[in-house]
């Protein structure tokens, strides 16, 4: 705590005073803009509009740390299509890449993942303001459909149990999409990648019916011919994606009442699951070593991953003078399947790396292993919630109630090659997985002074937790595995969550503030149970992860056109819930498969770190060149159980970004403009292991440079420019890659 207290200190003090000299600066969203005469026009990034604490207010004046990416800001990157596209340039923000969006997931703040298995995500995902994360598999990420005809991106960072509730321990990111106004406006954009051949195009179209009804029509479609990562045998890349979505939204407002109704769905094949093999000389079994192409991987199960999404939702506003109601309802039904090559080779590529000395013939490689993962999740969200005044003001306080009812259909089928041994075709295990959840919160802010503000939030949440698991034969139907197969669990926990803010404005734009809080990260169940060969066995239930936070932050505006915000905090969790494997491995011979992910409390943990965000805005050369900047170090260790000792996976120690983005008139409606987009990591390691290996460092650079000739832009772009590849991901004889560098060109036509 003392070293901690220390360094936090050290580094607001530093920042504080470097903050002070700091130039004007200004806002995302203005860059995108018309320039505009005089300062008290431009839009500053501070007024932005959030809803961080499930009210409206300014983002300047909302004492946790909090950033908001704009629609604006997001088309002059071009958009985005993953979540790490979406939040790369976000402080404490890591995308954790598997390769397909069903697997992959976010960490915010060193917050544990739980990754290629069904655990909750340690970070609360939200689409206007409704939960959508959960479920078997595909719920610890946004789905494509997501980023579709974004209005803002809120991101919380730190704990926000009081007010979000269930799995919010690293913070929570709300997806607001852009809703109907009422004007006319649209966009039509087309972009081809070169090196993958991909052909994306999205079109939006908004029109007003009447004075008081509006609609908002969104959609894309994608389709690939190519890609990076090939597999030979089947004639098809992993990487491939083909598909579309469509949104369409109606929105009512009339005096006190404003009223949403959106309906949209997704059919997408996407990036499948894929990694290289890679077993060095000498292994046991393995003499002359086995590595197969960065690139090319001869599995002969046929690479696949889908995710279909279909939801309706209706968000309610109304103005009841002494209060207004909120209410948010959400129903969202979303399908997920991968497949994949559980030994990752083929039965002439063996026999090959036989006869080259590089595998031993007696390695009991089983060359159609294969696993087929389906997931059918069903949730209904229920929110309402009433916010208000009192005191002349002084008096700010919330009051709301929050249901969440999941179900998760998911079966995991295993394949294997019969023998005269054991003629069975492989296994299946159907899980019925079910969960309800209901939660009452509040909270009641006060100004003692003019300048200082002292907050409590509170939220009770019951969990009832079930599931259903059982294992048969693929071919007959017939059990298997015994009593320790048959698996019939349920869990009720409840917990009470709280957040206690002191808030001090130093001047007129200018807020400190600290914080104390406790979240709670859901328990549940593994349902994939793993191999009968396994050697180290999975449990079928693991506890809930509970969270207590302390942060201190500075953050507002300087002069007109300039904001930044710090912040060092420091969390202590109980009954971490971390991410191991059943220790199958190719180079196990009891158990020559692929591992298996599976969940586990694996003890008391803490973290800590510091971070920091700046945006500017500066007129150059007759154009305004728009700046943003972010750095944030984080570090953590297990303090206490088996894993003692040990620093938190996937926990990078460093993460920084820019962002430029310049515009400049070049005749009449018309101007050029370039965006600019660097991301770096440094630190960490991959497993909650002993031997683990690092994480890869790396910095990324993304460049668009284009012109706009009245309502048409044209726009080339490069993505990971220097064509940096790194590992996102490495365990014992698996590799993962990212993606090498993309060109292309982006045609838009707004209207």
């Amino acid at each position: 705590m003392l070293r901690f207290m220390l360094f936090a200190t050290t580094a607001m003090t530093v920042a504080v005073n470097g903050i002070a000299s700091a130039s004007a600066q200004a806002v995302e969203d203005a860059a995108s803009q018309a320039p505009s005469e005089g300062a008290e026009e431009e839009v500053r990034l501070g007024e932005v509009v959030v809803t961080a604490r499930r009210r409206e207010e300014r983002l300047s004046e909302v004492p946790t740390a909090a950033s908001v990416i704009g629609g604006n800001a997001l088309t002059e990157r071009g958009g985005a299509s993953t979540s790490g596209e979406l939040l790369a340039d976000q402080p404490s923000v890591r995308f954790n890449n598997l390769n397909s969006s069903v697997t992959s997931e976010l960490s915010i703040r060193a917050s544990s993942t739980a990754r290629a298995t069904n655990g909750d995500p340690s970070v609360g995902l939200y689409r206007n303001a409704s939960y959508i994360g959960g479920g078997g598999i595909g719920g610890r990420n946004f789905a494509l459909i997501d980023f579709l005809d974004i209005g803002r991106v809120e991101v919380l960072r730190g704990t926000q149990g009081a007010l979000y509730g269930r799995n919010a321990v690293g913070g929570a990111v709300n997806i607001v999409s852009a809703q109907p106004e009422f004007e006319t406006s649209g966009y039509l954009k087309a972009q081809y990648g070169i090196e993958n051949e991909n052909l994306r195009g999205e079109g939006v179209v908004n029109r007003a019916l009447s004075d008081t009804l509006a609609v908002r029509f969104s959609g894309f479609a994608v389709g690939q011919e190519s890609g990076f990562f090939y597999n030979p045998v089947n004639d098809v890349y992993f990487d491939r994606e083909e598909g579309h979505g469509l949104r369409a939204q109606l929105r009512y407002s009339s005096g006190p009442l404003d009223l949403l109704f959106l309906a949209e769905t997704q059919v997408l094949e996407t990036p499948s699951i894929h990694y290289q093999i890679e077993i060095p000389a000498g292994t046991p079994g393995f003499p002359g070593g086995y590595i197969q192409d960065r690139f090319n991987y001869p599995w002969n199960t046929p690479p696949s991953a889908e995710q279909d999404v279909d939801s309706y939702q209706i968000v309610a506003k109304y103005d009841l003078d002494w209060a207004q109601l909120n209410s948010t309802t959400l129903y969202r039904e979303r399908v997920s399947a991968y497949d994949l090559d559980a030994d990752a080779i083929n039965a002439q590529e063996r026999a090959d790396a036989i006869a080259a000395g590089s595998i031993l013939a007696v390695v009991p490689l089983d060359v159609n292993s294969a696993a087929f993962v389906r997931d059918t999740t069903t949730s209904f969200n229920q929110d309402v919630h009433l916010t208000g005044e009192a005191i002349d003001g002084r008096l700010n306080w919330l009051a709301g109630i929050d249901l969440l009812l999941l179900e998760s259909d998911y079966s995991v089928e295993n394949a294997r090659t019969p023998t005269l041994a054991n003629p069975s075709t492989g296994s299946i295990s159907p899980v019925d997985l079910e969960y309800n959840s209901y939660a009452v919160y509040g909270s009641l802010g006060y100004d003692l002074t003019e300048r200082l503000n002292l907050t409590g939030e509170l939220r009770y949440t019951q969990d009832d937790r079930s599931l259903s698991s059982r294992l048969f034969d693929r071919g007959t139907g017939a059990p298997l595995g015994g009593a320790a197969r048959v698996v019939d669990g349920s869990i009720e926990p409840s917990n009470l969550s709280y957040n206690a803010t002191a808030a001090f404005k130093l001047t007129s734009s200018i807020l400190t503030y600290a914080k104390a809080g406790t979240s709670y990260r859901a328990g549940g169940f593994n349902t994939n149970l793993g191999d009968p060969r396994q050697p180290r066995p999975i449990d079928a239930a693991f506890d809930d992860e509970t969270s207590q936070s302390y942060e201190i932050g500075l953050k507002g505006t300087l002069g007109s056109h300039s904001y930044f915000a710090i912040a060092a905090y420091m969390n202590d969790q109980e009954n971490l819930i971390a991410q191991t494997d059943n220790g199958c491995a190719l180079t196990n011979p009891t158990c020559p498969v692929a591992a298996t992910s599976f969940l586990t409390n694996a003890g008391d943990a803490e973290s800590r770190g510091v971070e920091g965000e700046i945006s500017s805005l500066f007129d150059i050369a007759g154009g305004k060149l728009s700046t943003g900047f972010s750095l944030s170090y984080q570090e953590g260790e297990v303090i206490s159980g088996r894993f003692e000792g040990l620093d938190l996976a996937q926990v990078p120690e460093w993460l920084g970004s820019a962002t430029l983005n310049y515009r400049r008139p070049i005749g009449p409606d018309s101007e050029a403009f370039a965006n600019f987009v660097y991301t770096a990591q440094t630190g960490g390691v991959q497993e909650l292991s002993a031997t683990t290996a690092p994480l890869d460092d790396f910095g990324l650079i993304n460049l668009r440079l284009g012109a706009r000739f009245g309502k048409v832009s044209v726009t080339a772009f490069a993505r990971n420019l220097t064509d940096e590849v790194h590992f996102v991901a490495r365990a014992p004889t698996i590799n993962r890659y990212s993606q090498p560098r993309l060109t292309g060109i982006e045609l838009r036509y707004d209207f």
